[in-house]
């Protein structure tokens, strides 16, 4: 949580500076919507706390999957014709590994193997009836890097320990890519980035394990999770290339290329 997880929520933070001009040129989306999911996300989490829980864990597993299908067109250069299929395939994967472990809590090597095994030979399928030929290693790769992020909750009976080994795929492809962007993109001193990080970090750690509080409902665990919500919220406005959004568009463009 410490060295990953934190780090890569606080990220966002540098990433939103450096976009400060998206707050006065779309104030709807930088800032109206991001009020919005505070006011009802925190009238949720002290009211309806399951229902609070239910949305976290959608929104997350659906932020996850849609930074699997950038990597999937970045780092592999893969087909954009191949886009929507991959992201379906992804939800679709992750979907039934949450039902065995959740509903089924039958979890195991075997039944995590089969999984894996069966979505990637009907992606590497699909990928030859509308592509015409098969992945390239590298290609495949980057295919199922992305099923192999949500793979251990089938896996593993603790839950918890399965997505801090899966979802530690995705902290460090964020971390990565935001630290490309902020140092290369924005021009950044990366030592203020550290010291930011740092901070955030022990607070949000410290807060969510227990040091500030037990109480599993309480102001100390509502501001890191609503750190988290607006982070999956603004990931969608941060990274979209495509749009109208040119300042996006050209800061993404420098860093990536």
């Amino acid at each position: 949580m410490f060295l990953l997880a934190e780090p890569h929520f606080a990220m966002t933070l540098p990433l939103l500076y450096g976009y400060k001009e998206n707050f006065f040129n779309k104030p709807v989306n930088y800032i109206a919507i991001p009020v919005l999911i505070i006011i009802f996300g925190s009238l949720l989490f002290f009211n309806a706390n399951g229902l609070f829980m239910i949305i976290f864990l959608l929104a997350n597993v659906y932020h996850v999957n849609r930074q699997s299908v950038g990597f999937f067109m970045v780092q592999g250069g893969l087909p954009f014709s191949m886009k929507s299929t991959y992201e379906v395939s992804l939800h679709i994967f992750t979907l039934l590994c949450l039902y065995v472990a959740i509903v089924e809590q039958e979890q195991s090597i075997s039944i995590g193997l089969i999984l894996f095994v069966a979505i990637s030979i009907v992606m590497i399928s699909l990928f030859k009836l509308k592509i015409g030929r098969l992945p390239s290693l590298k290609e495949a790769s980057v295919i199922l890097q992305g099923y192999l992020i949500f793979l251990p909750v089938a896996i593993f009976s603790d839950i918890l320990l399965a997505f801090a080994i899966g979802v530690s795929i995705h902290y460090l492809q964020y971390l990565s890519l935001s630290w490309r962007v902020c140092k290369i993109g924005f021009a950044f001193s990366m030592k203020y980035i550290v010291l930011l990080i740092v901070f955030y970090s022990v607070f949000s750690t410290a807060a969510l394990s227990g040091f500030v509080t037990l109480e599993r409902i309480s102001v100390f665990i509502l501001i890191p999770t609503l750190m988290q919500l607006l982070h999956f919220y603004y990931d969608s406005l941060i990274w979209r290339r495509k749009g109208n959004d040119q300042l996006v568009s050209r800061i993404l463009g420098k860093a990536l290329s």
